[in-house]
């Protein structure tokens, strides 16, 4: 099983001189020939493509929250699979927190007809707490985390391996025992210690989640150029932890 993180970044097109930008969230799964998506935001059906991943392979698609960072290309999926030369079948089930069918259906008509499934079903569904996907010998679980809307954490299981994607979030303790004990452990890391803000994590704050959940290994993303900076010199106290890279590969399990 791999995880390939197409998007590192936040929403600003920001980086350091001579650093290159980081691409909004978006993560593939890569298990058993199929590709499963936690989120997918602007610039990152390219990202697939230069990763030399088939968008045509995505089977399920797990979205955190609402914010175009996070959804931003997915008109964009939409709109290559109606247009695709050889139509795709089968089903694209796309996952979200509430009020995500509703965004789904206006984002459909303010393209129509250009998003209308071709050759596929599109099944739709939001999730709450607690809730079960559960897929060829996988299973995602939810859990509502704290932020400025409707925002969902995701945990992945499988015989492969597992891991936990946080999402956009504020502070919440109870992420480490939703994470307990995961391979690889997804944690957003916009904010240097030196800024606040409830809807997003510190440096400190993330670290200190990645520890009390006992995961294997912790990937900081969601970056932006202060929280990086600061984050690169403080994983040294933590074997295990990486900061996220624009098209990192990762083994899981």
């Amino acid at each position: 099983m791999e995880l390939v993180v197409l998007g590192s970044g936040t929403f600003a097109p920001e980086g350091r001189t001579g650093e290159a930008v980081r691409r909004p969230a978006g993560y593939a799964l890569r298990l058993k020939g199929r590709l499963i998506l936690f989120d997918l935001g602007f610039g990152n059906l390219h990202q697939l493509a230069r990763a030399g991943l088939d968008a045509q392979e995505v089977g399920h698609a797990f979205f955190t929250h609402r914010h175009p960072d996070h959804v931003g290309d997915l008109a964009a999926l939409l709109f290559l699979f109606h247009y695709s030369d050889k139509p795709r079948s089968g089903a694209l089930r796309l996952y979200g927190p509430r009020g995500f069918a509703g965004f789904l259906a206006r984002l459909q008509r303010a393209h129509y007809p250009w998003l209308k499934p071709r050759g596929f079903r599109l099944e739709v569904q939001e999730l709450e707490e607690k809730q079960i996907v559960r897929g060829d010998g996988w299973a995602v679980r939810c859990r509502e985390v704290p932020h400025s809307t409707e925002s969902l954490a995701y945990r992945f299981d499988s015989k492969f391996g597992s891991f936990c994607y946080t999402g956009d979030t504020g502070p919440d303790a109870g992420l480490a025992k939703f994470a307990q004990g995961v391979d690889c452990f997804v944690l957003e890391c916009s904010l240097s210690d030196r800024k606040k803000n409830e809807n997003h994590l510190q440096v400190s704050q993330a670290l200190a989640l990645f520890k009390a959940s006992g995961a294997k290994k912790g990937l900081l993303s969601h970056l932006s150029p202060d929280s990086s900076t600061e984050a690169a010199r403080k994983i040294r106290r933590f074997p295990g932890v990486r900061l996220a890279e624009d098209l990192m590969r990762l083994k899981i399990g």
